[in-house]
């Protein structure tokens, strides 16, 4: 082989790494959270896409969210591991994983359903 071909040959090898690696890498460092850490990381705190909503889960289990200024109040609690939140649409609270890595949340009901991405936050007082 010559030079040019070997320069093409270890393109095709490493782009693909290097593209896909980090992104690979990135999945990894999220961990399924327990009650405790989801109590210690999660509450009290903000979820937010950083602009168009955001919910704070008080404490005391009152959820308040704002939606582009559309606010309403709710409930959450922790049940089996997982972060259940309700509102004054649903019948039945909304019952979710969390992952976190970092301060990136990602939430799913279940293995099989699509994740709910978004950021927790230090709380900003209206």
């Amino acid at each position: 082989m010559n030079r040019r071909a070997l320069q093409i040959l270890a393109l095709a090898i490493l782009l693909p790494a290097t593209t896909c690696g980090p992104m690979a890498y990135t999945q990894e460092m999220f961990k399924l959270l327990g009650e405790k850490e989801i109590r210690a990381r999660v509450i009290g705190k903000d979820i937010t896409d950083s602009t168009h909503w955001g919910s704070y889960l008080r404490p005391d289990g009152v959820l308040l969210s704002d939606e582009m200024g559309r606010k309403w109040t709710g409930t959450w609690k922790i049940q089996n591991n997982k972060l259940c939140m309700s509102n004054p649409n649903l019948e039945t609270p909304d019952c979710n994983e969390v992952w976190m890595s970092g301060a990136n949340i990602r939430m799913r009901a279940n293995k099989d359903q699509e994740t709910f991405d978004a950021v927790v936050e230090k709380h900003r007082a209206n």
